[in-house]
């Protein structure tokens, strides 16, 4: 009898591993990328996950996290995945990425009226900069960064504001994204972008090396090439920018 009780105690916490497997938990911070609704994550970048993971008959739920505490939950495993994130050697010890699905260039952005030569980062030095906190935008800009004069600044709202007051030289941000906040403020005539972006980051689906649903990741992979080669991955970015630029 004890056997018997036994097996069936198995066989229950069995088949509640199974049941509790079948849902995908991601978190992202809100951007033009993705957008809260409903306390869910919404936009094409979210709708193109779903449809993936549904081949896979894995459902998608969303939590809202900080981006610090969203990446302390990838490093656990208490998320399975950021579907847009970019890479970051330090992150690649405990996430696995994705091909790139979006490129983002990143640019130096100017007080309407003062622009000035940029060629390399030297060019920066001896100016007062901005960026966002948290921004990773790559190893080269990360190891001159003690030659910069350069604030770390929570939104792009404030550093638009900053910018147009005239209470900096420049900022460092994703052109698409600042672009965009600009036009939502009104405040494209108060900033210019310099011609030479500073770098150019991929944007990638990452998983947590400690989530189940890792193993997925060459048959996305294989969907990915598949979308970027007929054209539907272009059409999905530029679909979320006109969003964006609509909100």
């Amino acid at each position: 009898m004890k056997n018997i009780l036994l097996y069936i105690c198995a066989l229950l916490l069995s088949i509640n591993t199974v049941y509790a497997g079948d849902t995908l938990t991601i978190s992202a911070p809100p951007s033009i990328w993705v957008q809260e609704r409903d306390d869910r994550l919404t936009g094409p970048i979210i709708d193109l996950l779903e449809k993936i993971f549904k081949e896979f008959d894995v459902k998608v739920t969303s939590i809202s996290l900080p981006w610090a505490r969203a990446i302390t939950h990838m490093r656990s495993g208490k998320l399975d995945m950021m579907p847009v994130i970019f890479y970051t050697e330090e992150r690649a010890h405990f996430m696995d990425f994705s091909i790139s699905y979006a490129e983002v260039p990143t640019s130096i952005f100017v007080p309407h009226g003062k622009t000035f030569s940029f060629t390399s980062l030297g060019d920066l030095v001896g100016k007062t900069g901005l960026m966002v906190q948290g921004d990773s935008i790559s190893p080269e800009f990360k190891a001159y960064e003690p030659e910069l004069n350069l604030f770390k600044i929570a939104q792009y709202k404030q550093i638009l504001r900053m910018l147009a007051a005239h209470r900096a030289d420049y900022a460092v941000a994703a052109q698409y994204g600042f672009i965009v906040e600009a036009k939502k403020m009104e405040y494209e005539t108060k900033i210019e972008m310099l011609p030479n972006p500073i770098a150019s980051r991929s944007l990638h689906f990452a998983f947590s090396k400690k989530s189940p649903y890792v193993k997925y990741l060459p048959e996305i992979n294989e969907r990915l090439q598949r979308l970027k080669a007929d054209g539907s991955i272009e059409n999905m970015v530029k679909k979320t920018l006109n969003q964006a630029a609509k909100r």
